[in-house]
């Protein structure tokens, strides 16, 4: 798998020839190690170590480090030792070059080929991956370099896993299928572009062992696990040998719900870039959205990949990879594809939404032009600092297949343009199961559809009744919902739909969720009740006078505006009285603004400490901030600059 612009690659294979060794050599290695018993050795001054590229179903794990899903992932790709070949380039001096991935990016990490070994009387023994041939061992040590801190590198992983490793080496992702019958599982085994391969917990450690299909005995074929080596040989397995055993279709089912698959094709092309000049926006979270667009030339299937950060570097130089299968620091991703049609109008394609460090779609594109829209929401820590903050928001994106784009440009990012997007999204992924209709009102033309999907929450309301409605939604338990236009927690909505009109209350999932649930879901329950304006006025005139009333509120009179200003256990209210015949300019100045967070159906303008809104004259309006930690005291210092608008 190569970049369909050979630019890069061309560049990066001159600076591997022009490179000097001595570069390269671990002059530090003595310094930096926790062993002082290990010394650095050339491997061609080890004996019996080929410089072959052919399969070892006889690797042993470091003495130096121990990293076991290493091991299982190199017992993965030497599945497809065509492809493992490509990734290496070496020098006759003994430079070494390793193509490897991050973030989706691939890059030519050079290494030289000084070895750390244990010696035994004057014979070294490596103390990395045991291996007859170089290739694992090489490997290893440019994996540790592109982590950042060589050999050493190994010994301050935290939450490595095999898909980690396995997504360095070929770019590409994982992802888990259930098979019906031995004939579905040995089509698809027969694509050589296809690693199969399955996880079992044993003796305290997840192995994988790869999948092949094999007429062992007379008319009766068998499933064949192949492990890393012979210790790690599953053991409900039959007929073991060296580092394999045999399975029926039946011990398969019975031990394996699913198969893990990973796609490696030698002819597939790529197209990747890192992902510039967000539009942000940012409350209590910061939303970025990235908007581009591409053109397809023939028909084919595509891998689109939308990629996180793969892992962190933390105090004490620790290295946290950013497990799939447990809480991501970094936030939520969402991916969302669309055909450009005639008159603007667009065709929903297929996407993704996760908590996860990598998301992606295969779609099959058909000749013509494509947007895409990436977004990521993080939380808005206020204790990081700005380089913390920047190092979470970098989103690569890669397009695979046999013939990819030549360009993906940037979008001029047009706000209405990104709204038809998402409303595309929503009228394509209509449910009949999920539409409520108004009949208790004589109105059965008037609709309402609300679902889940990508990552939103929304009501779709179409009103094509006799009459104008006006519904209220109230929250029963929040479930990290946020509303997408002002970003802010909301737990009640009023729904106004005109005759011949259609609504779209629209929320998206707090990544707020990630640091206070184990396991992340997306629950939501709320009830609605139909109102009038008469309705309205009595509601709003009662909680009014109900915060003027309270012991609890304190008055402030600026002008002819009255402000209230009422403390609760959950937050704050503040209330605007504008009693003149002028409307007025209000902006609060925050000095202190600690855990509470803006919630109110209004629009503000809203710039870190200051929020701006107008205030029509003789009229009134509440303003509500709710705690962020319920159970955790809040503070503010708050000032108010007031003017008339004439």
């Amino acid at each position: 798998m190569q970049y369909e612009d050979r630019q890069k690659y061309d560049e990066e294979m001159k600076n591997f020839y022009l490179e000097q060794k001595q570069k390269f050599e671990q002059k530090d290695f003595y310094d930096k190690s926790e062993n002082q018993m290990l010394v650095l050795y050339e491997l061609k001054q080890i004996e019996k170590i080929k410089n072959s590229y052919l399969a070892d179903y006889k690797l042993k794990p470091s003495q130096f480090y121990n990293s076991f899903p290493l091991i299982n992932a190199f017992n993965i790709v030497q599945s497809n030792m065509r492809n493992l070949k490509q990734l290496f380039e070496q020098r006759e001096d003994g430079l070494f070059g390793v193509w490897l991935w991050e973030q989706g990016l691939q890059y030519l990490i050079i290494v030289d080929d000084q070895i750390p070994c244990k010696l035994n009387g004057n014979y070294p023994q490596l103390a990395t991956i045991t291996s007859e041939y170089e290739w694992p061992i090489i490997l290893e040590k440019a994996i540790g370099k592109i982590l950042g801190f060589g050999y050493n590198s190994f010994n301050v992983i935290k939450n490595d896993t095999i898909d980690f490793y396995l997504q360095m080496i070929t770019g590409s992702l994982i992802y888990e299928q259930e098979f019906q019958s031995f004939e579905e599982l040995e089509k698809i085994q027969k694509d050589k572009s296809n690693i199969l391969f399955v996880k079992y917990y044993q003796d305290s450690k997840t192995i994988a062992s790869v999948i092949t299909i094999t007429d062992k005995q007379q008319q009766q074929k068998l499933i064949k696990l192949i492990a890393p080596n012979q210790q790690s040989i599953f053991k409900q397995g039959k007929q073991k040998e060296d580092s394999v055993c045999y399975l029926s279709w039946k011990e398969f089912k019975q031990n394996f719900q699913t198969v893990h698959v990973l796609i490696w094709k030698d002819e597939y092309r790529v197209i990747a870039m890192s992902l510039e000049k967000p539009i942000e926006r940012k409350t209590d979270i910061i939303e970025h959205t990235y908007f581009y667009k591409f053109k397809i030339e023939d028909n084919s299937n595509y891998w689109i990949t939308l990629w996180q950060k793969e892992f962190i570097i933390e105090e004490g130089n620790i290295i946290i990879i950013n497990n799939q299968n447990k809480k991501n620091p970094f936030g939520l991703i969402r991916m969302l594809l669309f055909q450009e049609l005639k008159d603007n109008q667009y065709r929903f394609i297929d996407g993704n939404c996760n908590f996860a460090r990598s998301i992606n779609i295969n779609p099959i594109l058909e000749k013509g032009e494509y947007y895409i829209l990436c977004q990521s929401y993080f939380n808005n820590q206020k204790n990081y600092s700005l380089e913390q903050l920047q190092k979470q928001f970098n989103l690569n994106l890669t397009i695979k297949g046999v013939k990819v784009p030549l360009n993906i440009y940037p979008n001029n990012q047009y706000e209405q343009q990104q709204i038809n997007l998402i409303k595309s999204l929503i009228k394509d992924t209509l449910s009949k199961d999920n539409i409520r209709s108004f009949n208790q009102i004589q109105q059965p033309q008037i609709q309402v559809s609300t679902n889940k999907i990508y990552g939103f929450l929304y009501f779709y309301y179409e009103n094509r009744g006799s009459i104008d409605i006006q519904e209220q939604i109230q929250f029963k338990e929040l479930g990290y919902l946020i509303k997408y236009d002002s970003l802010q927690q909301q737990k009640q909505a009023l729904v106004k739909v005109k005759q011949n009109y259609f609504q779209i209350l629209l929320y998206t999932l707090d990544p707020k969720i990630i640091l206070e649930q184990e396991n992340i879901s997306f629950q939501y329950e709320y009830t609605h009740t139909l109102i009038n304006d008469n309705q309205i006025q009595i509601v709003e005139s009662q909680r009014f006078q109900e915060i003027i009333n309270d012991q609890n509120t304190k008055k402030v009179e600026c002008e002819q505006i009255c402000i209230y200003i009422n403390q609760h256990n959950q937050g704050i209210i503040i209330q605007y009285e504008n009693n003149s015949e002028q409307n007025a300019q209000i902006e609060l100045k925050f000095s202190e603004f600690i855990n509470l967070c803006l919630f109110n159906n209004v629009d503000y303008n809203v710039n870190e400490l200051s929020i701006k809104f107008s205030i029509q004259k003789l009229t009134k309006m509440q303003m509500f901030f709710d705690t962020i930690e319920p159970n955790k005291p809040y503070n503010y210092k708050l000032s108010f600059d007031i003017s008339q608008i004439y």
